[in-house]
């Protein structure tokens, strides 16, 4: 049987876990882990349904469809046989949980599932709610966590379950999820195709981030804002100006913010290298690459890199961006 039906690529995952459910040795408490948009929640509602005798992609697709169903603290599918539970707001909350507890206490002997996504926004309470049922499950109910950002879970969490990461799609991978979903990626030819995975690192989540509805990449206002601290006379004050409130918005700018910084970075160390990743900005990245060698570019990355992490743990976008502002300034100027 096929548990991972809707999954490209992960054949590592598929070959190790498909192996675990053939044997019915699945463990009770798994972590799924790695970057977002590699498919770690298809994967978990794949594996609910087979685990549960099921198809739930159908229920699945109905959740995403209804901007309602993102209030709803628990949602269930496969007559409540799997249970999801996601961030409500910013975090998991300890009602959410005790929904779900106070509900297991009447399975029957079929197998549930619960998947947990976002896990690593549980707050230490809610986390202590689950500790013991993650570490002794009753025999017919199996846990999914979904997470990122395995550093931030408690380490008492990540102790209680088996971990399985997932990896960037091969090319092969790839170019077959695009072609499958041509209304998702509407890539016109085998050039975007081929662009888009070379600046996606075969991320499809980050893909859809990163270019338009029409296919088309958009850094432009990335590229203006390297630009602007590189060599406005009062950058703090103009980028401040140009800042981004919506949070998805912040995060796909901030994803060519660091490609871009990559290029200076390669442009700085090494003129003339046919290396850069952002081929419509070569020109541009060129003439303001010298500004950034000795280590600044880096230095830059590194920065952009933990407002990243700090955007994805749902500290303020304001903050965030004061920071961004800040530092680069200051490493612009070799302070």
């Amino acid at each position: 049987m096929d548990c991972f039906p809707h999954v490209y690529g992960q054949p590592r995952l598929k070959s190790e876990l498909g192996r675990l459910f053939a044997e019915g040795r699945v463990p009770h408490t798994m972590i799924f882990y790695g970057d977002e948009g590699l498919g770690k929640t298809t994967a978990a509602l794949d594996l609910a349904g087979a685990l549960a005798g099921r198809d739930v992609s159908g229920e699945a697709a109905a959740w995403a469809a209804d901007p309602q169903l993102a209030k709803e603290p628990v949602l269930t599918a496969a007559e409540e046989r799997v249970w999801y539970l996601r961030p409500v707001g910013t975090e998991l909350r300890i009602d959410q949980f005790r929904l779900f507890l106070d509900a297991m206490a009447a399975f029957d002997g079929a197998a549930h599932v619960c998947i947990i996504d976002e896990a690593q926004t549980m707050m230490p309470a809610a986390a202590n709610v689950m500790l013991k049922t993650l570490e002794e499950p009753p025999a017919q109910v199996y846990f999914i966590l979904i997470t990122h950002d395995l550093d931030a879970l408690l380490p008492t969490i990540v102790s209680r379950g088996e971990r399985f990461p997932f990896f960037p799609l091969s090319w092969e991978d790839y170019e077959a999820l695009l072609a499958a979903k041509r209304e998702q990626f509407p890539f016109r030819t085998p050039e975007e195709t081929d662009e888009a995975f070379f600046l996606s690192g075969g991320n499809p989540g980050l893909t859809k981030e990163m270019f338009g509805a029409d296919g088309a990449p958009q850094p432009e206002t990335a590229m203006q804002f390297w630009e602007r601290i590189t060599d406005s006379p009062v950058p703090f004050s103009e980028g401040t100006a140009a800042a981004v409130q919506d949070r998805k918005e912040f995060r796909r700018m901030l994803r060519w913010m660091l490609l871009i910084g990559r290029d200076l970075l390669v442009e700085a160390e090494a003129p003339g290298a046919d290396l850069v990743r952002c081929r419509q900005m070569a020109q541009r990245e060129a003439c303001i690459a010298p500004a950034w060698d000795g280590g600044r570019a880096e230095a830059a990355i590194e920065t952009l890199s933990s407002a990243d992490t700090a955007c994805r743990r749902y500290i303020s976008v304001k903050n965030i961006w004061d920071m961004i502002l800040i530092s680069l300034v200051r490493i612009r100027k070799g302070q």
